[in-house]
């Protein structure tokens, strides 16, 4: 968050002009789709070399087994020069390394899992070193752990989690984020803290009986020891149902382009007393202590069409965020939003893979004081499957507004990705 009552954004708009700039803004969605026809070559031939599952057994023995995987998301980007503030004077073209991990999962025995996700987000990217930025994402860069972890499973319905991992709210961010329906999540996930993203240090007690699945967990919080010693800890919890097909994992997989029927409901909230955190307020107000709270509801729908032919799959959710600050001159922070997005994939094939059409919907307000904020953005795109989540390559376009600022912009975005 940014500013009284203002949203930040992770993605990079591009500002709706005419004339010059309509025809450079042309010019650069052409040289995206001539990216876009290396690029599926380059995973074509990608997929045509190996299986779509990625994890590669290195060592099995009587200490157990030991599996990597790696993975690499690069993006080309359209972005215009507004929403980078004044000292951007021209619309900005990027290519970057948007995701870079390496996985290592160990399994010493049946009931323990110690899972490391190592990795770096945009790689020589240069959009956030523009100055005078205040709607840049925020996400930590440089390379670090993303994941520390280990999983001991009692039985089904009781395992324990501890070490960095992912916070149990919203489905999306649940989900990699190398297998999303559009190039990218929806802004929504992101309006609440996390250490790193939307993960956090700490514990978590978990389990799943039949379709029901629960996550309860502690957590060390905004990362302030130094500033804000007496704050107290994070506490989230998650709870999900699922029809049809189970999914008892921690993680979710996302559309299972036409291999199995998915429902499942979701509710969460996530909390923290006296929260001090420079990363989710970079203005005066980072300085002064709130009572913040999360509370979402998700929706998710798969559903296979002529035996697997064709499929639709829907996910939707909604959040509310409050941050009541603990000095009475300071008004509380309201954000509230959901979004709904959609995606058909069509029957046959394209090459030797799938191709899927999906759309996007999300609104969003913020309210502090007198200051509000309303953002929406409209989201189309397409994703040609090779080998499932593990090669594809996805394109997509979005028109965002946002009000009272009266911004009206636009983006274009490419992904290649490969596990492997």
């Amino acid at each position: 968050m940014h500013g009284h009552g203002q949203i930040s954004a992770p993605s990079m708009p591009v500002r709706r002009q005419s004339g010059g700039a309509t025809l450079r803004r042309a010019a650069a969605a052409a040289g995206l789709r001539h990216a876009a026809a290396a690029a599926m070559t380059l995973v074509l031939a990608a997929g045509l070399a190996s299986p779509a599952r990625a994890w590669h057994t290195i060592a099995e023995g009587e200490k157990g087994k030991l599996e990597v995987e790696g993975r690499l998301m690069f993006w080309g980007v359209s972005s215009g020069r507004e929403v980078f503030g004044a000292a951007q004077d021209e619309e900005v073209r990027d290519f970057f390394v948007r995701r870079a991990r390496l996985l290592i999962q160990g399994k010493p025995s049946d009931k323990l899992t110690v899972y490391f996700q190592l990795g770096q987000d945009n790689i020589n990217q240069k959009i956030p070193t523009i100055a005078g930025s205040t709607r840049l994402p925020t996400e930590d860069t440089g390379f670090k752990f993303k994941d520390a972890y280990l999983n001991y499973k009692v039985r089904e319905g009781f395992q324990v989690t501890a070490g960095m991992f992912k916070i149990p709210f919203l489905r999306s961010s649940l989900m990699s984020g190398f297998n999303q329906l559009l190039v990218d999540r929806a802004l929504l996930p992101s309006l609440r803290p996390a250490r790193e993203g939307s993960r956090d240090l700490g514990g978590m007690v978990w389990g799943n009986a039949g379709g029901f699945q629960y996550r309860t967990a502690i957590f060390d919080g905004s990362d302030q020891e130094d500033s804000n010693t007496g704050s107290s800890f994070r506490g989230s919890a998650r709870v999900a149902y699922n029809w049809f097909t189970r999914e008892t994992g921690p993680g979710y997989t996302g559309t299972s382009i036409g291999e199995k029927k998915i429902l499942q409901i979701g509710a969460q909230v996530d909390a923290q007393n006296d929260r001090l955190d420079s990363r989710d307020d970079t203005t005066a107000l980072a300085a002064k202590l709130r009572d913040y709270r999360s509370w979402a509801a998700d929706v998710f729908y798969d559903q296979p069409i002529a035996g697997g032919r064709s499929a639709f799959t829907f996910e939707g959710a909604w959040l509310d965020r409050r941050d009541d600050y603990t000095d009475p001159t300071e008004p509380e922070r309201r954000i509230d939003g959901f979004y709904a997005q959609a995606g058909f994939l069509l029957p046959g094939k394209v090459g030797s893979g799938r191709l899927q059409l999906a759309a996007r919907w999300e609104e969003l307000d913020s309210e502090r004081g007198t200051v509000e904020t309303e953002t929406s953005r409209r989201t189309a795109g397409i994703t040609w499957y090779g080998k499932g989540h593990d090669r594809k390559i996805q394109f997509d376009y979005t028109d965002r507004r946002e009000e009272p600022v009266d911004l009206s912009d636009d983006e274009f975005r490419l992904s290649l990705l490969v596990a492997f």
